[in-house]
């Protein structure tokens, strides 16, 4: 069997806690140049969701994940483009954080990040389920177009 593509796109993001801080990143790569979010990006070939997240998180920081937790899974859809997007988090990660050519990672206050300028819309949607650790799994649906996210539902998985 052919395949000419990867549709829906995998991409992986994962939120790094520690006390009361997370590790939010500014890109500086298209998609969302310039917004702030976590750490991500796309699943390559043959990896699981959890060894992308991993690679992705030691590429883009420095940091080496001892272990996560998948939080949840959001199917997003935008205009003719879909993606399946799996959100983890860690509390147990070691290394010297580091800045990518992709972009600048920084620790802030996890209560005060969703008010942060530039903050991207995809994170002010899924932080508050994901920074609340005793929240269940969750699925997403997401609609999202040029101009942000036009609707979504959720589900505990």
């Amino acid at each position: 069997m052919a395949v000419s593509g990867c549709f829906p796109l995998p991409i992986v993001f994962c939120f790094l806690l520690r006390e009361k801080g997370v590790l939010l990143y500014r890109r500086m790569t298209a998609p969302w140049n310039g917004t702030v979010t976590v750490p991500g990006g796309k699943k390559e070939r043959g990896e699981t969701a959890r060894e992308a997240c991993i690679r992705e998180i030691e590429e883009e920081t420095g940091y080496r994940l001892r272990s996560l937790r998948l939080r949840g899974i959001a199917h997003i859809l935008s205009g003719e483009a879909e993606a399946t997007g799996y959100y983890f988090s860690s509390r147990d990660f070691e290394g010297e954080l580091r800045e990518s050519c992709e972009g600048v990672p920084f620790w802030h206050p996890a209560e005060e990040s969703l008010s942060l300028e530039g903050i991207n819309p995809f994170y002010s949607l899924l932080a508050p389920k994901i920074l609340d650790e005793r929240a269940p799994l969750f699925e997403a649906k997401i609609l999202s177009d040029e101009q942000g996210i036009r609707s979504y539902s959720f589900e505990n998985a």
